[in-house]
């Protein structure tokens, strides 16, 4: 999706939208998915949502799951077999099963959020720190970050491209002596960014001169005139009167060389006007270009967004959260997804090597998801069923009715 009208109707699309500034956005339709069936649910109401791998274990993808956890709780996780939508994909997929919180549940949990925030970590300074104790060296290295503080940093913050550094690879080519693998070392990337600031820097001061100018002209006119009008009144003899009279003409003529000149100077000062909140632009982007360069400068544009350091506080108490609530997930994944690696169907077969066959006459795929031979009277107890004879589903079922989770029926 890369509507930004369309994208500003999704929480989970702020992101995009912040990282792309005056580009445009992007977010994948799964993760607005997700958002949207969210929003249908009704409190307490359930969902199973099949998500790439990735949306469960990318470290930049952290605000997707924080943003889940902070609207249902998480019933379960079950990883698919790699081959389960072949040969339509082999991305590795599982099933979020998950319960939106009621009302009451959202107010116990901000109770705990009140209780426990008062000892959040104060990440402003300790960013600040960093900073400090890293004055004098190129970067920050990796291993000194915190853990929740770098996981921030890959899921706000993307590397600059070439052009937003002000050079294409051809220039890069031409300029610089290039590493093993074809890119510039960082060194030379922070020199390149920093001739680019100073040329918008020289481009800015050139043009408000010529702006300054135009002001001195202006300026210049008034002061002859001045002078004129200075030089009749202190050796003027006569009445105030006749005074006035023999300098009107000098006050009209300055009034209309005036509004010539102004009007002379109309366009020019328009195009500068322009140029020099364009080039104070490109400065802003280029100056966050070359911080983006570094961990210590991601660090630095992290102090000056508010919302970062929020969002660091935010991922703290949400985890004490999570601690004092400390509910049961189950969690399970499919070793047989009943399809071979072209995504031909596998089918069990018995002793002889014969195909089985349910009731029906049908194969029986070849699958660990669901037993297809247990009724619905075999699950009223399902600590009861044989481990031999559990799926997936089964074991959720048996999870289900340990745990007493209050969606789980018998009838």
């Amino acid at each position: 999706m890369k509507d930004k009208a369309m994208l500003g109707h999704y929480d989970l699309a702020k992101p995009a939208l912040k990282r792309a500034k005056n580009k445009s956005a992007k977010e994948e339709r799964d993760v607005l998915f997700i958002e949207r069936i969210m929003k249908f649910l009704k409190p307490g109401g359930r969902a199973a949502i099949v998500l790439p791998q990735g949306k469960f274990n990318n470290s930049s993808l952290a605000f997707i799951r924080e943003w889940i956890l902070r609207k249902a709780r998480l019933l379960a996780v079950v990883g698919l077999h790699p081959n389960t939508f072949k040969p339509h994909t082999g991305t590795k997929t599982s099933v979020l099963f998950i319960q939106k919180y009621t009302p009451q549940q959202l107010a116990d949990i901000e109770t705990v959020k009140q209780e426990v925030q008062a000892s959040c970590p104060d990440y402003e300074d300790q960013i600040n720190q960093l900073i400090q104790n890293h004055a004098y060296q190129v970067d920050i290295p990796e291993q000194d970050i915190p853990e929740e503080v770098m996981e921030m940093i890959l899921e706000n913050f993307s590397d600059p491209e070439p052009e937003d550094l002000g050079f294409s690879m051809a220039e890069e080519d031409r300029e610089f002596d290039l590493a093993a693998d074809g890119v510039p070392d960082l060194e030379e990337q922070i020199d390149q960014a920093d001739e680019q600031i100073e040329g918008l820097k020289k481009e800015i001061l050139k043009a408000k001169m010529k702006f300054s100018d135009l002001d001195s002209d202006l300026e210049a006119l008034k002061q002859k005139a001045d002078q004129e009008i200075e030089l009749i009144s202190s050796t003027w003899e006569g009445t105030k009167k006749d005074l006035n009279n023999e300098l009107k003409p000098i006050k009209e003529q300055l009034k209309a060389d005036t509004k010539v000149l102004k009007a002379g100077q109309k366009e020019t000062r328009k195009k500068l006007k322009a140029m020099i909140t364009s080039l104070e632009k490109d400065l802003v982007l280029a100056e966050a270009a070359k911080k983006l360069l570094t961990l210590k400068g991601k660090l630095e544009l992290a102090l000056e967004d508010g919302e970062m350091i929020e969002t660091l506080k935010a991922r703290w108490i949400d985890a004490e959260v999570a601690k004092k609530l400390d509910y049961p997930i189950f969690m399970a994944v499919s070793e047989r997804g009943g399809k071979n690696n072209s995504g031909d169907y596998e089918h069990r077969v018995d002793e002889a090597g014969d195909t089985m066959e349910d009731g029906a006459g049908q194969p029986i795929i070849d699958q660990d998801l669901v037993n297809y031979d247990l009724k619905h009277d075999d699950l009223k107890d399902a600590l009861a069923i044989p481990e031999d004879d559990l799926c997936v589903a089964e074991a959720f079922v048996r999870f289900a009715q340990k745990h007493d989770l209050d969606f789980w029926r018998v009838g």
